[in-house]
């Protein structure tokens, strides 16, 4: 269900993602997508702009992917290369 959001919320799975007002989602789930609406969060969008960010995962799908670069999954942290020499100390 395509929804667009109505009032500035943070992500409940992540707790860091943002949405904001005007943004277009594609919620997977109609538990959810009904529960944003009706907290007032979302209204339905019955537009013809593709959504921004997608919610939940598609059937077929494996858990943790996304049919689309939602931004929700936490990066990998940098690490040294191997060949990196480590800091002398005196």
């Amino acid at each position: 269900m395509k929804l667009t959001v109505k009032k500035t919320f943070r992500d409940k799975t992540d707790h860091v993602t943002v949405y904001e007002p005007g943004t277009i989602l594609d919620v997977k789930d109609k538990e959810r997508a009904a529960d944003l609406v009706k907290r007032g969060l979302c209204a339905e969008y019955k537009g013809k702009k593709d959504a921004t960010v997608t919610l939940g995962e598609d059937e077929g799908e494996a858990p943790g992917e996304t049919s689309a670069d939602t931004g929700e999954k936490p990066l990998k942290e940098d690490t040294e290369s191997d060949d990196a020499k480590p800091a002398e100390t005196k």
